[in-house]
């Protein structure tokens, strides 16, 4: 099949594709005009974690956001006790800035399964833990302008039902659109509708879940950066944080953003690049549009309190030196890219000349100096995807402006996340490199972990989620 319009506006809303020429820095200190440097105040709902770090553990998960998190709580429900260690706070980096969606809708078609499995967890994870963890069941609407959007939607329908039959996505056209949307069954040829698929809300979904995983016996240690891993005769050891050592057979690197720079130190080659995205958030108005959903040039997500918050549909990849250690990596991926990223060279290629890139356990590491991750704001970008909204939907511009934040998105070369063993190191794994859909598959992705750290066959096929197949001679397939 052809990549979809909606791959293409999301890899264009992630910077996914254009991960060739982004940097690791993104937009942390950005400076070039019409951007505007994030104060580092938190969007994250508080958590209160542990400040003592235990003296072993069966594991051992570096990053505290939704991979980390996830793998602990399925981890810990196989009876092995897990420490996650988060450098500054739960959740404070990708997992409170994301723009909500839990969806399968117009998924590609390898990673469907896993798409599935994690939309049935959100849904246990609703009433697991006590309290509201903002998960809804909104349904997802991708809004189709032409008669080949209809066919490509028609043909992916087709296909997607034969691998995954329990799915309820189906198109509508006419009343039944205007009945979901009104005065949408005019306006669009027809509609991709998934009635299953949902929302969270990043501000306090994950910490919810985090304050749940602890009370099942989950600890969270924060903050405490992980400095380097112990090896002996080639398997794991333990780990050097900035707070001691903590005994350990088995480490999961899930820092997001930060893990092609932990796992470089450790000599291990992770491709992985770092690209800032931008979102923002409207105030509550009459007939605001129902769910999530993108249309030819704009994307919403309905908020649990009734604003809307509206992605971008282009990005600024910023060129540092990671971009040139990553090149032949995401080579391949620049056939995707097309004019959905704008190149920039700007002060965050010397900024990242400063960056470490080695450390010793006793030395303070970039973890330690930058305990939180977020990104400026294109302002540029989401002024033109609010007119798009307005321009569609004249309601919106009665809608004021609330918030605008950045984000920074972990994307591989093939825009699939790695859940992995590392091979040649016993005892290390790694979950990471979502490229901008970690809130949607991190749940099943930890769970599909646990279980293969815990030697059992996994839920879902993890074939195509191997560390190695960057190293396999594996034939190169972008995922969208």
């Amino acid at each position: 099949m052809k990549m979809s319009r909606r791959g293409f506006l999301l890899a264009a809303g992630t910077g996914i594709a254009g991960g060739v020429v982004g940097g690791f820095l993104g937009a942390t200190y950005g400076a070039r005009p019409g951007w505007r440097l994030e104060s580092q105040i938190p969007r994250a709902e508080g958590v209160a974690t542990s400040t003592t770090l235990p003296a072993e553990a069966d594991v051992v998960i570096i990053g505290g956001g939704i991979a980390g998190i996830s793998t602990a709580l399925f981890l810990n429900q196989k009876g092995l006790s897990t420490v996650v260690l988060e450098k500054g706070v739960v959740a404070g980096e990708q997992s409170s800035r994301a723009f909500g969606w839990v969806y399968s809708n117009g998924w590609d078609l390898g990673k469907l399964e896993l798409a599935n499995r994690s939309k049935t967890l959100w849904q246990g994870f609703a009433g697991r833990f006590g309290e509201d963890i903002g998960f809804r069941q909104t349904g997802n609407t991708s809004l189709l302008a032409s008669d080949e959007e209809v066919a490509h939607s028609q043909e992916w329908l087709g296909e997607a039902l034969q691998a995954q039959p329990q799915m309820d996505a189906r198109l509508l056209t006419g009343a039944e659109l205007d009945a979901l949307i009104p005065g949408a069954g005019s306006q669009y040829k027809a509609a991709l509708h998934q009635p299953s698929d949902g929302t969270a809300e990043p501000r306090y979904s994950v910490s919810r879940i985090a304050r749940g995983a602890m009370s099942e016996g989950v600890h969270i240690v924060a903050p405490c950066a992980a400095r380097t891993i112990e090896r002996e005769g080639g398997r794991i050891a333990g780990v050097h944080t900035e707070m001691g050592y903590i005994r350990t057979p088995r480490v999961v690197l899930a820092g997001g953003a930060w893990s092609s720079l932990f796992a470089g130190n450790m000599g291990v080659h992770l491709p992985q690049l770092t690209i800032a995205s931008s979102m923002q958030r409207l105030s509550r108005i009459d007939a605001a549009l129902p769910g999530a959903g993108y249309g030819p040039d704009f994307a919403w997500r309905q908020m649990a309190n009734g604003e809307t918050a509206v992605g971008v549909s282009s990005n600024v990849a910023p060129i540092t030196t990671q971009s040139f250690r990553m090149l032949m990596d995401f080579m391949p991926a620049l056939r995707h890219s097309g004019d959905l990223i704008k190149v920039r060279l700007s002060s965050d290629f010397f900024a990242s000349l400063s960056m470490k890139s080695r450390w010793s356990a006793e030395e303070t590491t970039p973890f330690e100096e930058v305990r939180m991750l977020s990104g400026s704001v294109d302002h540029t970008e989401v002024d033109k995807a609010l007119a798009h909204l307005r321009r569609a939907y004249r309601q919106y511009e009665q809608a004021e402006i609330k918030e605008r934040w950045g984000g920074m998105i972990d994307a591989t070369p093939d825009s699939t996340q790695i859940i992995s063993d590392v091979p040649d190191i016993e005892g290390l794994f790694v979950i990471t490199g979502f490229s901008g859909n970690g809130l949607t598959t991190a749940p099943a992705s930890g769970e599909m972990l646990a279980e293969m750290i815990a030697g059992e066959t996994p839920t879902c096929d993890p074939s195509i989620y191997r560390f190695s197949r960057f190293t396999d001679g594996s034939e190169f397939v972008f995922r969208h």
